[in-house]
């Protein structure tokens, strides 16, 4: 039988609403008139059906006993396993337990014990006994309610029994029939119908309205129609096959109970566990807005009040200036009530302050238990629950709810406020921090204008400098190339023409006139070119040539050096290799910059190889067609730890420094950038004293190296310089992984 949220069992059990004197009387009126009215029919049925019902003892005998007691005991287990199957609706199955011994006992003996099981099931719920458990407000009501079982179980059964007397049913019944199901299965619905017709009153006591009642007892009297089946064939069993089958049909009918009883149990939780959850988040949201403390209030209360009985709600802030608690939402029963404010001592508020830890009250009883007191007030609530509201380690408030029930909270309970209180400690502590940091809003803004004027004061000073470098680098471009290049071409003249008319020593000092000439002149040459690129005034001359044939020229033109250094240059080209469009110059320089190197840190004789091979897109780490070119040395190598700087403008490896073979430290950084201008990419491997291997990966056309590429994602990816200590005999290979600076 399904039962609404205010009465279990068809008897109201919930505490009528507080306050409330008219509910109640009219509560009391509704069940001591049921009540008086159900025993005065069962005391007359009694005499009047007094012989029948010592006549059907007789039948029973010798089992009358126990089968008097298997259906107690089997009615008492479906009334105490009743259970809620959603928030307003309870189950319970008792009904069918009469039913089935309505036609084994008889009128008598069945309403009797029906009043009997439902009063004693209600005293254990009222004792805190068994599965099912009722909260005691009243105990006059209480025991009027008990009393009123007369009526609401009483009546129901008479009427079942005499119908089915009417219809000629065998008492006690011993055949097995279609026609006595049938009349067994009315006895049922009547049974039913006759106590939903008895609680139409007493739900029309407790305010509910006529759709709401009619909606519940529609949804009551399809769930108890479909157990009428298995009433029947219990009954029918112990007709054909005794008190045996009575006994397994009884355990099967309360294991399924027991079953779903648990079902609902575990549906129920996982539902309150969703709502928690919801409610959670809804907070988390609240908080990541820009709501006001009041708002911010207002919803954690409606967040608390869908998961928590919220019928007395507060939430109480500490103003640690006045040591004292500031109740800024205090709502009883749905109305909101006026700030007040109380200071910090007794009082469970000031008891949760204090601990810092929450505090659970099941009873008036557990406050001396616990030993806490409360403050008196004009709630008479039994149950208590406050958990403390903590941000940054502090203590900031506290949020409570109380409860006119016994043991209305728990622990899930503790738990989902503790996690609310947390979350809006952080709310709370972020709005008064926002309020502190508009009050500085001004001054900071003051700060900033001040700031950017010394920005901008700064950034002017800095133009003027960049002018005067850029004015810098041109004077010296013309000011320091113009009589260089004099001195280089005179001392070049004087070279050519007065070897044989000078003594050896003057003319070692014109050649060092000569040589120390050119090496200003490319420092100079250096430090312009990386002035324009770092400015973003270099631009490239692309042009379509061969690149066998600037391989072969710049070959020439380093073989002198080479020869001189007794080093020899060996340049392998793979005949796939197609036209580039390129800056053929500034490929050139990039060339002289690490043959240079590889010559001058190469021992004697020993080989420098240049090798040039063509890449299709798939290969390519530029995702292009590309051509790589290898320029490997067996000389000196560089230390792992400085191949992460070799590219730095003027950096020089610490080998380097000792050879003392010159350089200016800005060829490898010139080189670099070169490269990457062209959108390509420089990889190095080297060890110390294993040599060096210097690759570059240059797209064939420049032009369309600029351009997207489908599913190649970006290219600048592409772009930059890899390393690796990692020695390696062998010619590089395009598809080896290198690491990125």
């Amino acid at each position: 039988m399904l039962i609404p949220e205010v009465y279990d069992s068809r008897s109201p059990d919930n505490p009528m609403p507080q306050g409330s004197d008219s509910a109640r009387r009219r509560t009391i009126t509704v069940f001591l008139t049921q009540g008086l009215a159900g025993l005065l029919v069962m005391l007359w049925v009694t005499w009047l059906r007094f012989d029948q019902t010592v006549a059907i003892l007789h039948r029973l005998q010798p089992n009358a006993a126990g089968i008097i007691i298997i259906l107690v005991a089997f009615s008492m287990t479906l009334a105490l396993l009743k259970f809620e199957l959603t928030e307003l609706i309870y189950v319970s199955l008792v009904l069918t337990a009469y039913t089935v011994m309505i036609p084994i006992l008889g009128v008598v003996m069945s309403s009797w014990l029906a009043v009997i099981v439902a009063g004693v099931a209600r005293i254990l719920a009222l004792q805190q006994i068994g599965p099912a458990k009722i909260e005691s407000t009243d105990r006059f009501v209480d025991h009027v309610k008990t009393f009123g079982l007369f009526g609401t179980y009483g009546i129901p059964v008479v009427a079942a029994a005499t119908l089915y007397e009417r219809l000629q049913g065998e008492l006690p019944l011993a055949h097995v029939t279609v026609s006595v199901a049938l009349k067994i299965a009315l006895c049922g619905i009547v049974l039913s119908v006759t106590n939903i017709l008895l609680m139409f009153r007493v739900a029309q006591s407790y305010g509910y309205s006529l759709r709401k009642i009619v909606h519940i007892d529609l949804v009551d009297l399809g769930i108890y129609l479909l157990t009428v089946p298995y009433a029947v064939m219990t009954a029918l069993a112990f007709a054909a096959l005794g008190w045996g089958a009575l006994v397994a049909l009884a355990f099967t009918g309360s294991e399924a109970i027991i079953v779903a009883r648990s079902l609902a149990k575990t549906r129920m939780k996982s539902v309150l566990q969703l709502q928690r959850i919801a409610s959670l988040t809804n907070i988390g949201k609240t908080i990541s807005l820009r709501y006001t403390t009041d708002e911010l209030l207002a919803v954690i209360y409606n967040e608390c009040k869908r998961s928590v009985d919220c019928t007395l709600f507060t939430i109480a802030l500490l103003d640690e200036g006045t040591n004292e608690l500031s109740f800024e939402l205090d709502v009883r029963e749905d109305i909101r009530l006026p700030k007040e404010r109380m200071p910090l001592g007794e009082g469970l508020n000031s008891w949760v302050i204090h601990h810092s830890e929450p505090l659970l009250i099941g009873s008036v009883a557990d406050e001396k238990r616990i030993g806490v007191r409360a403050v008196a007030d004009t709630k008479p609530t039994e149950s208590w629950l406050g958990v403390p509201m903590i941000a940054r380690d502090r203590v900031i408030g506290v949020i409570s709810v109380e409860s006119f029930k016994k043991n209305a909270f728990t622990n899930d309970d503790m738990l989902l406020l503790t996690a609310i209180a947390n979350q809006a400690a952080v709310a709370i502590e972020n709005a008064h921090l926002y309020k502190d940091l508009e009050g500085l809003t001004f001054a900071l803004e003051q700060r900033v204008m001040e700031r950017t004027n010394e920005l901008r004061e700064t950034n002017l000073r800095l133009l003027a400098a960049d002018r005067s470098k850029n004015q810098f680098l041109a004077n010296m471009s013309h000011e320091l190339r113009t009589p260089l290049n004099s001195i280089i071409g005179f001392s070049s003249v004087l070279l050519e023409n007065t070897r044989a008319a000078v003594p050896q020593r003057l003319y070692k000092f014109l050649e060092n006139i000569h040589v120390a000439g050119n090496h200003l002149l490319e420092l100079i040459n250096d430090i312009l070119d990386l002035s324009k690129i770092e400015a973003g005034k270099m631009e490239l001359r692309t042009d379509e040539f061969d690149l066998r044939e600037t391989i072969a020229s710049v070959e020439r033109v380093m073989k002198g050096f080479a020869a001189e250094a007794k080093v020899s240059i060996t340049a392998s080209i793979d005949p796939a290799v197609p036209r580039v469009r390129l800056d053929e110059g500034r490929l050139k320089q990039i060339l002289f910059n690490l043959l240079s190197n590889a010559v001058k840190f190469s021992p004697d004789g020993g080989p420098v190889t240049i090798g040039v091979t063509s890449l299709p897109p798939a290969t390519s780490p530029l995702g292009v067609e590309s051509v790589r070119i290898d320029v490997a040395d067996r000389g000196i190598g560089i230390a792992p730890e400085e191949l992460q700087r070799i590219f730095d403008e003027f950096y020089q490896t610490e080998e380097g420094r000792r050879a003392r073979r010159g350089g200016t430290g800005l060829g490898l950084s010139l080189t670099r950038n070169f490269v990457e201008l062209h959108h390509g990419r420089i990889d190095v491997r080297s060890e110390a004293g294993e040599g060096s291997c210097f690759s570059l990966y240059l797209p064939v056309d420049y032009d369309a190296a600029t351009l997207p590429i489908a599913g190649a994602g970006s290219r600048e990816s592409a772009v930059g310089v890899g390393v690796s200590a990692t020695p390696d005999p062998r010619r590089p290979s395009p598809d080896r992984s290198l690491h990125q600076l």
